[in-house]
């Protein structure tokens, strides 16, 4: 059964057409024109421009759009401009665009023809071959040739190079205006003159200028009948296949005799911009929005791969989609867009009441409103039901209303403070009525009534909505006190509340369905069931949609529609029991809202009452809200839903943005990569999600939701595979990626650790060879020491026994003789075997290095120059002049060395009282001083060698070994002063 109403603007309602199931992704054709979702894009939104002279959309699923300020990408989101000023356009303004079968897209201008490829602009001009620089019109035919008008001429474009067809094959066309291949492979072309068609290399005339009766050709179109539509600035003609021609304009629907922009969607319907709004053919008319905002110039039309159609107009960028809920309203040819109550009777007559405007019958092919004209008690309406004989029950703002046959009887109630307002009215399983007023439940008792369930005086303590079980009680919600239950007139009213298990003492709706469950939804505490006399709630906290629930509506699929303050929520029964159950801990259900075809999300506007929704016989759903009535169809299945074209947009590494169309290699030391990506889903861009995975960093798939950038910082050398999904919930995915190298820093790369090695060998071998040469040098210094000790040796040790052997010698040749002479000689030889015995003790102490052990040179000093005169008259005094500091060992030895030579020598030879030893340390020499107030020498004969003293020599060569000097100088009777001067490093 259709049920199909017109006011003087087309309703287009019925029954069995307004949610059929449609071809996919295309505009439903049954659909009244303004019950499309329509969203405008302006300036305030991105645009350069609001008015939209060229619209299409290229293979990666971006939408491309041409302004007078520059062409725009759009990607759903957000626009991308591109404009003369960075170089990629010869002109702002865009006269017409084409998206290639290669993926490139053709854009035209007044200054030139543009190619964007591979995320680059080339423009050609006249210097390329373009006969003119002013384009009007592209298409690019089946086998890829690109044909042009360009100015007055007739241009193609075909392996890179320009061909202009010749003037005298265009006759009677003198002026192309236009380009178009049908569905045959043909081209027409159109322009000052008339109208051509190519039939091989051929132009053919097929209407005149007297044909087109002076119009101005602005569109061609060739529908799937082979009608052949031309567009003008005076109408349409059609053009069938026979070659009759038929004209259209105002009078056949048109809104405006110039017809800018012609489209044929995929339903077969076809579409005219005109410079006065949009229209659509049907039926051999054409039928226009009546919408205010839509009295604009179409300039373009495009339908999407998804269905959508794009319409550009001077005022925006308008997208008109179709989505599962249709909605009614004034602009339909409702009387209002304030409904309240949806009632289908057994008849199947449709009935809506509103809060202003009564009530509204639905029949085919027209509507009746009724108002209190009519003689219904009042136009503000808050539900309305059915008696047992078919009569309606109609609960209104001035009591109630029994319909029968067209006549109203109305009923008024006793309220003792004058509220005559009747919320619900019923009649029960025995035929009695009933009503939810301010002050209680009453039942209609012959000609008065009886109060079941007490009311009050307070504002919240009233019923306002009535069930009745299976059982027979009677069940009343009210609007703050709580739920009542009779069991019969005769017992006592049982009330529930919160403390009984209640969501919230508030009650909207009542419904017990076939399982015998009682389904409670409340305002503010969600929904609540009652089976067995068990409570079980359910809110937004477990999953719901809101916990503010005016309706809740049983599709007999298993599931309950709940409507909400927010939206429309499905939600499965089996869903509920087991959340009851403890079997799950979420509640998934299914929410609507205005991405979904509803005008408001408000489904709850009925206060104080909850208002009611229905089901009709034909299982659609009915839902007032606060903009208009919406139905759906639960049972047909949502149109198939192409997946998001997955896109990556930009790349930047520490803010320099990366050619992402080919493998790149980035940097060392790489602190900051962006990755910038979108999923092209026009329908509905803010439903797409990504999850997005770093090959060669991230092991799983991160989810990211609705976000559309990520960061990744400090990034180690390596290759990594960027790759991004985007996917609709449920629906099928769409993938892109980028390849890229981070480059390693030079430490990082392989010939430097092979440079580690090897520099490691040989700096092993170079420590080696060091500590081979320190010890040779060590060896070295042994050598010398002992030819030192055998100077020593020579000096002392062998000359004092050379005496002892001579004394001996002496005593042998006088045994013979005078024995005081022999005592002599032998207190001669004990004391030279003495002095013998001290130098050789001297000779051994002096290889020992005790004094510096633990001691700095001036401390071993102080120390060796007490041991060293120690049982002799000599005195000896130690000074230190200069800032203390760390010396080489070999320095501090040799000098330690050379003061025990000096002091030594003045203790044997110099017959001194006192020996003074000074040493002297400045930033960069060091000097040694020993002196003694001795009878002296002459340094001469000394330093020649002579005479065998080899403990000046070993000073002065222990000196030089330093890099010092040695000065020696002494006179006979006034002492000696050996001093050696060091240079310091």
């Amino acid at each position: 059964m259709a049920l199909r109403f017109r006011s003087p603007v087309i309703f287009g309602f019925a029954l069995s057409l307004c949610l059929g199931s449609g071809e996919l992704l295309a505009l439903n054709p049954h659909k009244a024109l303004t019950q499309y979702t329509r969203t405008v894009w302006t300036q305030a939104q991105g645009l350069p421009q609001d008015t939209i002279r060229a619209i299409t959309q290229t293979g990666d699923g971006f939408l491309w759009l041409g302004t007078d300020e520059g062409l725009a990408r759009f990607d759903g989101y957000d626009f991308v401009i591109f404009t003369k000023d960075d170089g990629s356009l010869p002109s702002n303004s865009i006269t017409a665009l084409w998206a290639g079968h290669g993926g490139a897209l053709w854009i035209g201008t007044p200054n030139g023809l543009t190619r964007y490829a591979n995320r680059r602009f080339t423009t050609f001009t006249t210097r390329d071959g373009l006969p003119d620089n002013a384009i009007t019109s592209l298409f690019e035919d089946h086998s890829g040739v690109l044909w042009i008008a360009a100015g007055i001429f007739l241009s193609r474009f075909e392996n890179e190079k320009f061909a202009t067809v010749s003037a005298e094959h265009l006759v009677p066309v003198d002026v192309v205006r236009m380009v178009y291949e049908d569905r045959e492979q043909q081209l027409w072309v159109a322009g000052v003159g008339g109208v051509l068609k190519r039939t091989g290399e051929t132009f053919t005339t097929v209407l005149t200028s007297r044909d087109l009766g002076g119009d101005l050709v602005t569109a061609m179109l060739e529908d799937r009948n082979h009608g052949f539509w031309i567009a003008g600035t005076k109408g349409l003609i059609l053009r069938s296949p026979d070659g009759r021609l038929k004209r259209f304009d105002r009078r056949d629907g048109l809104p405006d005799n110039f017809v800018r922009a012609l489209w044929e969607d995929r339903e077969g319907d076809l579409w005219a911009g005109t410079n006065d709004g949009l229209s659509r053919f049907e039926n051999g008319r054409f039928v226009r929005f009546d919408r205010k905002d839509d009295e604009d110039w179409v300039r373009c039309l495009f339908e999407d791969r998804e269905g959508n159609l794009w319409v550009g107009m001077n005022s925006g960028l308008n997208r008109f989609r179709d989505d599962r809920f249709t909605t009614y309203g004034r602009i339909e040819g409702l009387p209002s867009d304030s409904p309240i109550a949806v009632h289908q009777d057994r008849k199947g007559q449709i009935w809506v009441g509103f809060h202003d405007a009564g009530i509204v019958s639905f029949v085919p092919g027209k509507f009746r409103t009724y108002t209190t004209r009519d003689g219904l008690a009042d136009n503000e309406i808050f539900e309305i039901r059915e008696a047992r004989n078919g009569d309606l029950l109609i609960s209104t703002r001035s009591g109630v209303s029994r319909m029968h046959e067209g006549r109203f009887v109305n009923y008024a109630m006793n309220d003792p403070l004058q509220r005559g307002a009747v919320f619900d009215a019923m009649e029960d399983s025995h035929g009695h009525l009933l009503t939810a007023t301010p002050s209680g439940v009453y039942e209609r008792v012959g000609n008065g009534w009886r109060n079941l369930i007490p009311g009050g005086p307070l504002l919240n303590d009233f019923p306002v909505v009535l069930g009745e079980s299976r059982d027979g009680s009677l069940w009343a919600g009210t609007y703050g006190e709580g739920l009542w239950q009779v069991r019969n007139p005769n017992s006592k009213p049982r009330r529930y509340t919160t403390a009984d298990g209640l969501g919230s003492d508030q009650i909207r709706s009542l419904h017990q369905d076939d399982e015998g469950t009682l389904w409670i939804g409340t305002f503010g505490g969600g929904l609540t069931a009652l089976r067995d006399g068990a409570f079980s709630r359910f809110t937004a906290r477990d999953g719901l949609l809101s916990d503010n629930i005016a309706h809740v509506e049983d599709d007999g699929k298993g599931s309950l529609w709940l409507s909400t303050t927010r939206g429309i929520c499905r939600v499965s029964k089996q869903q509920l029991r087991d959340f009851a159950a403890g079997r799950i801990k979420i509640l998934t259900p299914d929410n609507y809202g205005v991405d979904d075809g509803l005008r408001s999300a408000q489904i709850a506007p009925g206060a104080p009452t909850g208002g009611g929704g229905g089901r009709t016989s034909d299982g659609r759903l009915w839902f007032p809200t606060s903009r208009g009535l919406a139905t759906i169809d639960p049972r047909t299945p949502e149109q198939g839903v192409m997946a998001p074209l997955a896109q990556l947009v930009g790349v930047a590494a520490d803010g320099r943005e990366v050619d992402f169309s080919r493998f790149e290699k980035l940097k060392p030391g790489i602190d900051h990569v962006q990755f910038r990506y979108t999923g092209i889903f026009l329908s509905a861009p803010e439903r797409v999600h990504y999850s997005y995975k770093l090959e060669g960093l991230d092991r799983d798939w991160i989810p990211a939701a609705g976000r559309r950038l990520v960061n990744y910082n400090t990034l180690p050398h390596g290759r990594y595979r960027f790759r991004v999904l985007a996917a609709l919930p449920g629906q099928a995915t769409s993938e892109s990626s980028f390849s890229f190298e981070v480059l390693p820093h030079f430490y990082e790369m392989t010939w430097f650790a092979w440079l580690c090695i090897v520099s490691f060998i040989g700096i092993v071998y170079g420590s080696y060879q060091l500590r081979m040469r320190q010890i040779r040098g060590r060896f070295s210094l042994v050598l010398e020491e002992r030819v030192r000790l055998a100077r020593e040796i020579h000096d002392t040790l062998a000359q004092g026994f050379v005496g002892i052997s001579s004394q001996l010698d002496a005593l042998a040749l006088k045994l013979n003789g005078d024995m005081g002479v022999v005592r002599q000689h032998l207190d001669l030889a004990r004391k030279m075997a003495r002095h013998s015995l001290t130098e050789a003790r001297r000779s051994v102490m002096d290889l020992r290095t005790s004094a510096l052990e633990d001691h700095d040179l001036p401390s071993a000093l102080t120390t060796a120059a007490r041991q060293w005169v120690a049982g002799s008259p000599v005195h000896v005094q130690v000074d230190v002049f200069g800032d203390n500091r760390e010396l080489p060992e070999d320095v501090e030895q040799h000098l330690l060395r050379i003061a025990q030579e000096a002091v030594t020598n003045a203790l044997k030879h110099a017959g001194a009282h006192m020996i003074w030893v000074e040493l002297e340390m400045e930033n960069r020499r060091l000097r040694l001083r020993v002196k003694d107030d001795g009878h002296g020498f002459e340094p001469a004969t000394v330093l020649n060698g002579a005479g065998g003293h080899f403990g000046i020599l070993g000073m002065r060569e222990r000196a030089e070994r330093l890099g010092g000097e040695l000065d020696l100088s002494s006179e006979p009777g006034s002492g000696t002063q050996v001093e050696v001067t060091v240079p310091l490093t």
